[in-house]
């Protein structure tokens, strides 16, 4: 039997002890796993000196017997079984400083490997998408109007010249249907089914201008009024330069 293996069974038998009982002296120590196995107190002590104190004694060597004795209380059959028990976590820790085992690459390791660097792949491209996304909308998050409709701006956007009235919070709903109009005789005022407004418009100094959308006006903030027959004979051209906007009488 090995001495560092003796030492270790012996300290650890030892070890065990003090979880087991208040007192810690070496002579409580051996008195307890004594009583735990057939072995005498006596003969622990003067292994605790030899193996764990080091002291120069004239106990030559513990018994093959007494070693499996303390194995058994150590919780393992023999001392061939604690030696392989030993082994198993030496050849663990190498494993763990030297890297992990070599890997037996076969097709399904290697289809398992592709899958996951393909979800991998996946996950860092949504995540950028995500993001872009969340950056996109925190640049551009306000809108202005255009001459004829909103544009979305960045809400730090000082005031540009093209710009006709001051930025205003995003409102994707009037940013899509909310549009200045060119009506001719030929638009459609109202729904064919409902026959609802399609027009609403506005009247400034004589001129009339037209929107897509009910609400107020983009400038002035005026509200703007549903479209009627009267208004479209009075102020909508018959014909226009364009061939389609002529009517046969």
């Amino acid at each position: 039997m090995e001495r560092c293996y003796l030492r270790e069974i012996v300290c650890e038998s030892f070890k065990k002890a003090e979880s087991e009982i208040p007192s810690h002296s070496r002579y409580a120590l051996a008195m307890h796993i004594a009583d735990k196995t057939t072995l005498s107190s006596k003969t622990l002590e003067r292994a605790y000196d030899k193996y764990v104190s080091n002291k120069e004694s004239k106990y030559k060597k513990i018994g093959d017997a007494s070693v499996n004795l303390l194995c058994e209380y150590l919780g393992f059959n023999n001392y061939q079984e604690y030696v392989k028990s030993k082994n198993r976590n030496i050849q663990k820790k190498e494993d763990v400083i030297n890297g992990s085992k070599p890997i037996n690459v076969t097709k399904n390791n290697k289809k398992n490997l592709l899958i996951k660097i393909a979800s991998i792949i996946f996950i860092v491209v949504a995540i950028g998408y995500f993001f872009s996304q969340i950056t996109g909308a925190k640049i551009a998050k306000c809108m202005v109007w255009v001459k004829m409709e909103y544009q979305q701006v960045d809400c730090n956007t000082s005031l540009q010249p093209e710009y006709e009235a001051d930025i205003m919070p995003f409102d994707a709903n009037k940013l899509k249907n909310f549009k200045k109009l060119n009506v001719t005789i030929t638009t459609d005022f109202f729904d064919k089914v409902t026959n609802k407004p399609l027009v609403w418009y506005i009247k400034n100094n004589d001129e009339i201008e037209y929107f897509s959308s009910p609400g107020l006006h983009p400038v002035t903030g005026k509200t703007l009024r549903a479209i009627t027959p009267y208004i479209i004979n009075k102020y909508v051209p018959v014909h226009t330069n364009n061939k389609n906007s002529f009517i046969s009488e």
